[in-house]
């Protein structure tokens, strides 16, 4: 998946878009919404130091990326609906519909250069982050906290636990059961937590862990390869050997932002208006898409096509 920077870059960029960057000059809505942008990536941050045993969010946030996506993020949207649209609950789950539309249109390019070496994802998103950051922002991510940009205070928004709650609830029940509310407000937190330690323009954090967190620190100077395939060579799907792209990240991106001008619009309409004819438009063009394959939820793919840069 994209990481952290991509992730809130695009969805602010989506929002204005669509004019409604006004909401985001507020820094407090503007950390929400950008916190809302990582989607259900939070959850893989929970309980994240190695002598930390219950994996249970971590399972849920596997599960949210391939199982029943559609009608989890439909769910959320109505648990916040009758809020206002600039309620931080609502921007909330706003940003987290546009992670999965960034995920669903890039995540196959990513598992297919990265590959299934450990680390090398999670190696191929913080160069991705770096490279995108530079490009949009002109900020450099090994000196810059990232986790300042998330951060929304020690509790998650009023609304936003019990969106998360109820819609697990009715998708993911198995482990929904298990799980307490104050357990997702304790994943927010680790990730703040995780991305503090993880910021280490020095290197000194490096040395002290013994490289441990070196995957997850971002350099200063990714090795000079074309990570974005900007020479448009040929890949393909991870899933099919039969489908095959030439597309570069930055065109995948484009993609992205014309699906998710398409989606954010019609959860809009469904925030604001709320029929059974807006609900019925924002099914179609969400429908039930996995943020790993891209694909229809329903089908058994597997991802087993790669072709790794690092």
């Amino acid at each position: 998946m994209p990481n952290i920077w991509t992730h809130f870059i695009f969805g602010q960029k989506l929002m204005d878009e669509l004019h409604h960057t006004a909401v985001l000059n507020d820094k407090q809505m503007r950390n929400i919404f950008s916190l809302g942008c990582q989607g259900p990536d939070f959850l893989f941050y929970h309980n994240f130091l190695p002598w930390k045993k219950d994996k249970k969010l971590v399972e849920l946030g596997s599960q949210m990326h391939k199982d029943n996506c559609g009608p989890f993020l439909l769910e959320l949207i109505k648990q916040v609906r009758g809020r206002g649209l600039y309620n931080p609950a609502v921007m909330y789950v706003l940003g987290f519909l546009t992670h999965h539309i960034l995920d669903r249109n890039l995540h196959p390019y990513v598992f297919y250069k990265s590959g299934f070496k450990k680390w090398d994802h999670q190696r191929f998103e913080i160069i991705m982050d770096t490279l995108i950051a530079k490009h949009e922002r002109n900020i450099q991510t090994w000196q810059t906290p990232v986790w300042k940009e998330i951060y929304v205070g020690e509790m998650l928004p009023t609304g936003v636990l019990s969106a998360l709650s109820t819609a697990s609830a009715i998708h993911y029940p198995e482990i929904a059961a298990s799980m307490s509310e104050s357990e997702w407000n304790d994943a927010y937190l680790d990730m703040i937590r995780a991305q503090r330690l993880f910021h280490d323009p020095r290197g000194w954090k490096r040395l002290v862990t013994f490289g441990q967190i070196s995957p997850f620190v971002f350099k200063k100077k990714p090795a000079p390869l074309d990570y974005f395939n900007e020479a448009k060579i040929v890949w393909n799907c991870p899933t099919d050997l039969n489908e095959t792209y030439t597309y570069s990240v930055w065109e995948l991106w484009d993609l992205a932002m014309e699906d998710g001008k398409k989606v954010l619009e019609a959860a809009i309409q469904v925030l604001l208006r709320g029929t059974d004819a807006d609900y019925e438009a924002l099914s179609n063009v969400l429908g039930n898409r996995s943020y790993e394959t891209g694909k229809d939820c329903t089908l058994p793919l597997t991802i087993t096509h790669v072709n790794p840069i690092l």
